[in-house]
């Protein structure tokens, strides 16, 4: 059996047969393999884990419950955070605009 399989693959091999079109199929195999491993899911404007890009068209209400987002600046409410592209916010009893510590 494994005589028959080392003939098998010296002849595909060896004599020039089918070699290229073999390199080809693992080249390829291999860089949709590499392809697959690089998207992990994540959005493509997600940067870091607190922000992503801004959302100019979201349209947000005036309420007053400030928050602290993960960029350590005060905004007037969680939308308003949310549209600057933060991903995490808290509330704080500090004013809009101001500088907060997040963490």
């Amino acid at each position: 059996m494994i005589s028959s399989l080392y003939n098998f693959l010296k002849i595909k091999f060896c004599y020039r047969t089918y070699w290229k079109q073999w390199v080809v199929f693992l080249v390829i195999l291999l860089g949709l393999l590499l392809f697959l491993i690089s998207c992990n899911g994540e959005e493509d404007d997600v940067i870091g884990d607190c922000f992503v890009a801004p959302d100019p068209e979201r349209v947000c209400t005036e309420e007053a419950k400030p928050v602290c987002a993960c960029n350590d600046l005060v905004y007037s409410n969680s939308c308003y955070a949310e549209k600057a592209g933060n991903l995490k916010w808290k509330s704080t009893d500090k004013n809009p605009g101001e500088n907060c510590d997040y963490r």
